[in-house]
C-alpha cells in the first residue's frame, strides 16, 4: 500500500512540473478512471505503475455566479515510450454549457514524457443554469460526464481508453442572499420563481389575409396606372399625329388633320380643318369651286356624312397633285 501512495506522489509531482508553465493556481488534481484495457508495462513507465498514461480533469472556479465564464482543462501525460500523443483522441459534454469557441490545446515534452493540455471557456446563459430549482433557490449544482481520452492504433481502431471525472459546479444567484431577503420582507417584489413559456404570437389581422389585401391593392393601382398612360396616350396621340403629318405639302397636311378629326368625331377640330383646305384651295383659281365647297361644308348647320368627306378629301387630294 505504501509503495502505491508512493507511485500516486511522482504522478502528481510530475503533473504539477509540467503545468507549473501555465501559472501559479494552474496545477490540475488527479482525478481519473482507468479503462479495463489498459495495458501495464512491468518494465516501468514514467508515469508510474506501469501505465502508459495518466489523466487529470479541473474546473475553475467550481462555484459561480450566473453567467459567469468557466474553464475547463483536462490534462493528459504520457510515456512516449508505450504511447504516442498525436493518437488521443477526447470526448467531453458540458451540457447545458456551451463552449465559448474551439478548445486550445498545450503541449509540454521532457524526455518520455509529454503532457497534452485541452482548455475549454464555457458559458451557461440559458433558463436551464437559473438557480431556481432544488436544493435551493440561491444555487444550482452541475456535474458533467466524465471526459474520455482513446487511444487508438495506427489503422485508426481503439486500442484502450481512460476516463476523467469534472468536479461539480456550483451556480449562484446574481443576487445575493441578503438582497434577496431584504426585498422579500419588504414585500415591493413578487417574484416568479418559474419561468412561464413564452405565448404564440396573436394577430388582429391573418398574415395571409393581409399579404391577398396588399396583393390586391397593387393590382388595382397597377390598372389605375395603364388607365392614366392610356388618357395621356389619347391625348397626346393629336399632337403626334399632327407632327407626322407635316411630311408632304400644307394642303396634303390640312387633309390629313382633316381626315383624323372626322374620325374621332370632333366637328370643332373638323370645321377649322375645312377652312384650312379651303384656304389652300383657294390659292389655286383654278381650284376655286372645291374651295367653295370646303367653305360650305365648314358652315354646314350638319356635320358632313363619311360619303362626303372621303369623296371631297379624294377630290381634292387630286386637284391639289394636279396644280
Amino acid at each position: 500500500m505504501k509503495t502505491v501512495i508512493a507511485a500516486m506522489g511522482a504522478a502528481l509531482a510530475l503533473a504539477g512540473a509540467a503545468t507549473a508553465a501555465n501559472g501559479p493556481g494552474k496545477i490540475l488534481p488527479p482525478a481519473f478512471q482507468v479503462h479495463p484495457g489498459m495495458p501495464f508495462h512491468s518494465s516501468g513507465s514514467v508515469i508510474g505503475e506501469g501505465e502508459p498514461l495518466k489523466a487529470y480533469a479541473n474546473i475553475a472556479p467550481t462555484v459561480h455566479l450566473f453567467g459567469d465564464t468557466l474553464s475547463a482543462k483536462l490534462a493528459v501525460v504520457a510515456d512516449t515510450r508505450w504511447v504516442d500523443p498525436t493518437r488521443l483522441r477526447v470526448r467531453v459534454g458540458f451540457a447545458p454549457y456551451t463552449m465559448v469557441g474551439a478548445p486550445t490545446v498545450l503541449r509540454l515534452q521532457v524526455g518520455r514524457f509529454e503532457q497534452l493540455t485541452w482548455t475549454w471557456q464555457l458559458r451557461c446563459l440559458t433558463a436551464k443554469c437559473v438557480p431556481v430549482a432544488p436544493p435551493s433557490e440561491e444555487y444550482h449544482v452541475f456535474r458533467f460526464p466524465a471526459a474520455h481520452i482513446d487511444y487508438l492504433r495506427a489503422n485508426g481502431k481503439h486500442e484502450f481508453g481512460v476516463n476523467a471525472t469534472w468536479p461539480s459546479v456550483k451556480v449562484l444567484s446574481q443576487v445575493s442572499p441578503g438582497v434577496a431577503s431584504a426585498l422579500v420582507n419588504a414585500r415591493k417584489y413578487d417574484w416568479q420563481y418559474r419561468l412561464a413559456p413564452v405565448a404564440a404570437p396573436t394577430f388582429r389581422v391573418s398574415p395571409s389575409l393581409l399579404f391577398w389585401l396588399a396583393l390586391g391593392l397593387a393590382g388595382l393601382a397597377a390598372v389605375a396606372a395603364l388607365g392614366a398612360l392610356a388618357r395621356w396616350y389619347r391625348v397626346l396621340r393629336p399632337h403626334v399625329a399632327s407632327a407626322a403629318s407635316l411630311e408632304g405639302s400644307t394642303l396634303e397636311r390640312a387633309l390629313a388633320l382633316l381626315a383624323w378629326a372626322h374620325a374621332h368625331g370632333d366637328e370643332t377640330l373638323q370645321r377649322k380643318a375645312f377652312e384650312r383646305v379651303a384656304s389652300e384651295l383657294g390659292v389655286v383659281p383654278a381650284v376655286d369651286e372645291l374651295s367653295k365647297a370646303a367653305h360650305e361644308l365648314a358652315w354646314s348647320p350638319r356635320v358632313p356624312e363619311d360619303e362626303e368627306v372621303e369623296a371631297f378629301t379624294e377630290q381634292a387630294r387630286e386637284k391639289g397633285r394636279g396644280t
